[in-house]
């Protein structure tokens, strides 16, 4: 994943690089401190997102993003900035800016955005066919938490469930996960069905030769 930070603020740019690198030390990471050089460093490499600020001096960032959209690049763009009137919000949503974190911010929610994106790319690049939910996903803001309030998810249990299918490379079945973590299997389930509207586990079909095939869960989510 290479990834474009566009901060005129070297402190900030230095917390949002550290954060990528706690995401996935693996991502390629660019910076750019004004819009001039942030478009040398798009137009020279192939950047799957860029983080953007709203005040880069002379040339704001909405310049660029309004730039990045009239050239039809395959980049997604994040906000994130100080800036929280609506008619900034407004102007950049109409641009297209995929999310839009008000500063100052917490790493989980900087983690979420990222997660959205990159995981709504990579489905979008498997070619498979995208469902209403799938969209309805996307679609809601990273950090809304109404559909967790909704569903009755706890913390707790969503993180123990977690790490443990994470750490399985092979699919697991819903009685699978609940006997090895003393969870009712009704509850494990809720919760991968969760995460599979999530995006981040990917619900599977297995046949037998009798009786109702049995689903299995595989995560493929990408923190």
């Amino acid at each position: 994943m290479n990834i474009l930070i566009v901060e005129d603020d070297p402190m900030v740019r230095d917390i949002n690089a550290g954060f990528l690198r706690k995401i996935n030390s693996n991502y390629k990471i660019y910076e750019a401190s004004d819009v001039k050089s942030a478009k040398e460093v798009i137009l020279s490499n192939s950047l799957d997102i860029v983080l953007l600020d709203i005040y880069l001096g002379e040339i704001n960032g909405p310049a660029l993003l309004k730039w990045i959209r009239d050239k039809e690049l395959n980049v997604d763009v994040i906000l994130i900035t100080a800036d929280n009137s609506a008619e900034t919000i407004e102007m950049v949503l109409r641009l297209g800016a995929i999310d839009y974190i008000i500063k100052p911010f917490n790493f989980e929610r900087f983690k979420q955005a990222l997660n959205n994106v990159i995981n709504r790319r990579r489905q979008l690049k498997s070619g498979e066919k995208i469902t209403q939910d799938t969209l309805d996903k996307w679609i809601k803001k990273a950090g809304d938490k109404d559909l967790v309030q909704e569903k009755g998810i706890n913390t707790s249990t969503y993180q123990t469930i977690k790490k443990f299918i994470k750490q399985s490379n092979a699919p697991l079945t819903a009685q699978k996960v609940s006997d090895s973590t003393d969870l009712a299997r009704v509850t494990v389930r809720r919760y991968l069905e969760y995460m599979v509207e999530e995006g981040l586990v990917k619900e599977e079909l297995n046949y037998g030769k009798v009786g109702r095939p049995q689903k299995s869960y595989l995560w493929i989510g990408v923190d």
